[in-house]
């Protein structure tokens, strides 16, 4: 059996949860690596300190096996979303780096890539990666390069998300996709018709590998991507904001929304983990935003929201 080893980043603070969330995804055990001379548990053998030169005070390294099969990506994804999320049980995750390396010589790109096959969302939507061959459909379809540094688009959160967009497009809408990802969601809002989407994220590899997606899929017309620190560098007014972000993100983005949405649009959020809803959806009241619909599955949450 081939292995992949996952390395994951985080803070002191985080490193219990963060090893829970590695547990919780099947791995056997893990190696601890950090600069603090206290263990976790003192009669765990795999923990390796290491010396304050070696390696910044303030953070922990977690090394992780896990096997390459055909759920290896939905794990990496689900990893990397639980370590955001940890943020909203105020705790600072720190970098949440989750890097991947071979393991025998195993080449993770191609393995990869054999295990990401097209998935139908809703009813019209099909998302496919760029190197697979498919029969002709009547779906729209998506087709999808994320790289290793971003997930596969399978996620509840942006499933939910597809779902919702696919049932408010109407045609000719004007969208803005904050924290854009590799722009899954602005490409399906072109392709649901809408005629303007703005694409935004914070990081620079995420911006680029969003453009290269509405390359490939051909929207570059309707989708323009940017770097901006959520709403910085939006222009308004949009018929639809979405945001699959986390809730404290959320919570943070709200009180902008209203600048750069029409009286009549929509706010979609998610990214949501459960014991964080009321808490957004309070922060939504506050700011005169009414939850006309909600989605939920595996204890996250996507809510659909209009001005009051």
């Amino acid at each position: 059996m081939k292995w992949m080893e996952i390395t994951v980043i985080t803070s002191q603070e985080a490193k219990e949860a963060a090893a829970d969330i590695l547990y919780q995804q099947g791995v056997n055990g893990l190696v601890i690596e950090d600069s603090e001379p206290a263990v976790l548990d003192p009669d765990v053998e795999d923990y390796m300190p290491l010396s304050v030169q070696d390696f910044p005070l303030e953070e922990v390294r977690l090394i992780a096996y896990l096997p390459v099969d055909s759920q290896l990506a939905d794990k990496v994804e689900s990893i990397r979303q639980s370590l955001a999320a940890l943020a909203d049980f105020d705790l600072d995750p720190g970098r949440a780096e989750v890097s991947l390396s071979e393991v025998e010589d195993t080449d993770w790109a191609t393995v990869w890539k054999e295990f990401y096959k097209p998935v139908a969302v809703g009813e019209k939507l099909l998302i496919k990666p760029s190197w697979e061959e498919i029969k002709p459909t009547d779906r729209l379809v998506i087709e999808l390069d994320p790289g290793m540094a971003f997930g596969t688009g399978n996620h509840p959160t942006t499933t939910m998300c597809l779902d919702i967009l696919e049932r408010y497009i109407r045609g000719g809408e004007r969208v803005i996709d904050v924290g854009c990802g590799s722009g899954i969601l602005s490409i399906a809002a072109a392709r649901l018709g809408a005629a303007e989407v703005e694409a935004l994220d914070y990081d620079p590899v995420a911006v680029r590998i969003a453009r290269e997606n509405v390359a490939i899929n051909k929207v570059e017309g309707q989708v323009s991507v940017r770097e901006s620190d959520l709403l910085q560098a939006a222009s308004g007014p949009a018929d639809i904001i979405v945001a699959n972000i986390i809730a404290r993100i959320i919570i943070e983005l709200t009180p902008a929304v209203k600048a750069f949405l029409r009286s009549d649009g929509l706010f979609i959020a998610s990214g949501i983990i459960g014991e964080r809803r009321e808490q957004v959806i309070a922060t939504l009241a506050e700011h005169d935003f009414q939850v006309i619909e909600e989605l939920s599955e595996s204890d996250w949450h996507a809510l659909v929201c209009r001005q009051r």
